[in-house]
């Protein structure tokens, strides 16, 4: 090779090599995707459901209307800017504080009252997705009042609106700190299990409990259910729906049992688990459920037969805490991957290093040992 030819390659390969060096992350480029400008004074954001969204700055005084959303924003170091809470905030989360902050709606900002809302002069309304539809109404009735549109609860979506969240409230180091803890043990179950063989991967079935109906299998894409994937599991409801969005679906019992699940998992809703109940409360809980199931067949599924089946709390696949979720998932299926990690443990770090709580209680159940 001439030198002028090796000249030219190593001209093309150092091109090549700073082309790389600058391209932005993924996480990058959502962010300039989602943050339209920002100036000392404002700045202008797409919402989660693409509206386009001015807020004045600085923010000081914040309305959020859905609690599962709230573990989030008070791990930004958020606490003294919150002038209004929804009704299901003192219930669920009492721990966390803000005990004398005022109950502006109901749960889920099914229904709110504007005129208190208004009275607590908030620079910033935050909605939950499934009153995304109502916002500019919302806006409206709040005489102007910025309304954003925020999930700030599904693994999905989570990472790039904590970064949005921290540049409009000024908390960009505090949301690195946050991203960077779930990056931690996102990354820690994704390098445990990526080389496990196809003979390695057992099955499990994942129902949603959280309505009166039997069988509601939570698929990949819904909030529970993409917690559960990338733990060197396959979902028996994997494929099942095209739609995204959709959290579970209607199952016949002899559906699950044709699938024949090596594990089942059943998440918990309405106080069944979590603060302050002790494993005996969940243990109960969790052999109802599995009693319940009874008359369709479920005892001659694998998964009960090789006593493989476990509840999880809905705090752990919501919010920060999904990657607490996803630990367990992984434990369950492969304990001897993850034999030296402590899920709990791990619950403790995150409440007491980023909300500064110490709680006890039990959000599953047999904890993965």
């Amino acid at each position: 090779m001439s030198n002028l030819m090796k000249i030219m390659k190593c001209a093309i390969l150092l091109m090549l090599f700073l082309s790389l060096a600058v391209l932005p992350s993924t996480a990058e480029i959502t962010i300039k995707e989602k943050i339209l400008n920002k100036t000392n004074d404002s700045i202008t954001v797409i919402d989660e459901i693409g509206r386009t969204v001015t807020i004045d700055l600085p923010v000081k005084n914040i309305i959020a209307v859905d609690y599962r959303g709230m573990e989030t924003l008070l791990a930004l170091d958020t606490e003294d800017m919150f002038v209004g809470v929804d009704k299901s905030y003192h219930t669920r989360y009492p721990f966390l504080g803000l005990k004398d902050t005022p109950e502006v709606s109901l749960t889920h900002a099914t229904e709110m009252d504007y005129e208190k809302i208004l009275l607590q002069e908030p620079d910033l309304v935050i909605v939950p997705r499934s009153q995304g539809a109502l916002a500019d109404e919302i806006t409206n009735k709040l005489q102007g009042v910025p309304v954003l549109t925020l999930d700030l609860g599904h693994r999905a979506h989570l990472i790039p609106e904590v970064q949005i969240v921290g540049q409009i409230l000024g908390k960009e180091a505090e949301a690195d700190r946050l991203i960077s803890w779930i990056n931690k043990y996102d990354s820690l179950v994704e390098n445990r299990t990526k080389d496990l063989k196809s003979d390695d991967i057992p099955t499990f079935y994942y129902e949603a409990t959280s309505t009166s109906s039997k069988w509601k299998a939570n698929v990949p894409v819904g909030r529970s259910g993409l917690v559960a994937e990338g733990c060197g599991g396959r979902n028996v409801a994997a494929g099942l729906n095209d739609t995204d969005g959709i959290h579970s679906l209607q199952m016949d019992p002899e559906w699950v049992l044709v699938q024949n699940p090596d594990y089942i998992f059943f998440d918990f809703h309405s106080g069944k688990s979590g603060p302050g109940k002790t494993e005996t409360d969940v243990k109960d809980a969790l052999d109802i459920m599995i009693k319940e199931r009874s008359s369709d067949g479920i005892g001659n599924v694998t998964a009960i037969r090789n006593n493989h089946t476990y509840a999880i709390d809905y705090d752990f696949v919501c919010g920060p805490r999904w990657v607490v979720g996803h630990v367990c998932f992984a434990k369950w299926l492969h304990p001897d991957l993850f034999e030296d990690i402590d899920p709990e443990q791990i619950n403790k770090e995150f409440l007491k290093d980023f909300l500064g709580a110490e709680v006890e209680g039990t959000w599953v159940y047999p904890a993965p040992e």
